[in-house]
């Protein structure tokens, strides 16, 4: 069996896995990436929106090659009786991108800093021998076993973590997944590229909501999630019932479709052990609220390479110095994945008659400016709080007071 000798490796070559990697390689330490497809960035499961502070903050704002929309200063929300909440900054807010060439562009990044990639290569199991990780991995296009020997592992392989799950860091207990489908379409009427449109509607998105994000004057990705099975035939079914989308919808046509699944019920208890660190989806890093991954994920993986590159440095691969990453990512991101689970749980306990109540509030003129200045895709804690302590909201939060004890509990 080959063996190849690494200081850090990382499993999977996601956004989350590039970020660990660049940051860890950084610091002059061999980083090798291993990732099971053979291109970065396939299969596609994200829409691609990112906030412009967000992306600054994990330092990976895009060329204009990977954007496809660097215009989008807020979003139209609708109820489910379509009731029409517009929040809308003064200037860009965010883009949206070719997700796929996004990942290749952080993975181009990592490569300058030092790091390998594998692709093809799919790791099957692990064990620890002499404070190592020795790593079997299957070679895809080959159809041989490799084995790799790491001092760090960092685990990056998303939603399935299997290879967590063979260490005993995390259960196999059942988690919350929300299913995702996007459809990418051609000729849509009526396109603002300002303005993502949002729809919150329990009858097509169970537990999550739809969306309309724009690529330009006539090109959309439009989608929808739900805690509900085939989302594909879920999104079928909106595009062709919804008054907006089929009117939008009448003279397009799709071009290409992708699909996912998105963990929402936050982040596992533990994300390390000796000489391992646990990242991204895999370490429920995604917000419950929208779904993205990207930004506080990638933080948290910064971190994790960070601290990774230091281990190797000081040889020190135990859980006392590595339970520094769980602490540093939960003091600069924990509270806001908290407060998103509850949003996204208190929200999912509404009913659309409910959550029409809730629009006419958002509605005010005094609620709705609040929403324009405070409100942040990455940083939702800030608004929230502030809802909270809204005096026109407080009789609505009476009446759904059931919900609320549901959400925390």
């Amino acid at each position: 069996m080959d063996s190849i000798n690494t200081d850090i490796l990382v499993i999977g070559g996601s956004a989350n896995g590039s970020q660990a990697a660049m940051t860890a390689s950084a610091d002059s330490v061999k980083t090798l990436v291993i990732e099971e497809h053979s291109q970065i960035g396939y299969p596609e499961h994200c829409s691609g929106l990112f906030s412009y502070e967000g992306l600054k903050q994990i330092d990976s704002f895009p060329p204009r090659s990977v954007i496809l929309n660097h215009n989008v200063k807020g979003a139209y929300i609708y109820s489910p009786s379509l009731r029409l909440l517009e929040v809308k900054k003064s200037s860009p807010h965010a883009i949206v991108v070719d997700r796929a060439k996004f990942d290749q562009f952080l993975a181009q990044k990592a490569m300058k800093q030092g790091a390998d990639y594998l692709l093809n290569h799919k790791a099957i199991n692990i064990l620890r021998k002499n404070n190592k990780w020795i790593i079997h991995v299957l070679d895809k296009k080959s159809g041989k076993n490799k084995k790799i020997i790491s001092k760090m592992v960092i685990d990056a392989e998303g939603h399935r973590r299997t290879i967590a799950k063979r260490i005993g860091l995390v259960k196999k207990e059942k988690r919350v997944f929300v299913n995702a489908a996007q459809f990418y379409y051609k000729n849509v009427d009526n396109l603002n590229i300002e303005m993502v449109e949002l729809f919150q509607t329990q009858k097509y998105a169970k537990g999550f909501f739809g969306w309309i994000i724009p690529i330009n004057q006539d090109q959309a990705k439009i989608g929808l999630g739900t805690l509900e099975l085939n989302a594909a035939k879920k999104l079928e079914k909106m595009v062709s019932e919804h008054f907006i989308l089929k009117n939008k919808l009448e003279n397009a046509y799709i071009y290409r479709k992708t699909a996912g699944r998105i963990p929402v019920d936050g982040p596992v208890k533990k994300t390390y052990t000796k000489g391992f660190l646990l990242i991204g989806d895999a370490a429920g890093q995604t917000k419950p609220t929208t779904g993205g991954g990207v930004i506080l994920g990638g933080i948290a993986s910064r971190i994790a390479g960070k601290i990774a590159a230091e281990a190797i440095k000081k040889q020190n691969y135990s859980e006392k110095f590595l339970r520094r990453y769980q602490k540093e990512w939960k003091r600069q991101i924990g509270k806001n994945l908290l407060v998103m689970r509850w949003v996204r749980n208190y929200l999912n306990n509404l009913s659309d008659n409910t959550v029409d109540e809730l629009f006419e509030i958002l509605l005010k003129d005094r609620v709705k400016s609040k929403i324009e200045k405070i409100g942040h895709v990455d940083q939702q804690i800030k608004i929230v709080l502030s809802l909270l302590l809204e005096p026109s909201l407080l009789p609505f939060y009476i009446k759904t007071s059931p919900q609320l004890l549901q959400a925390l509990l």
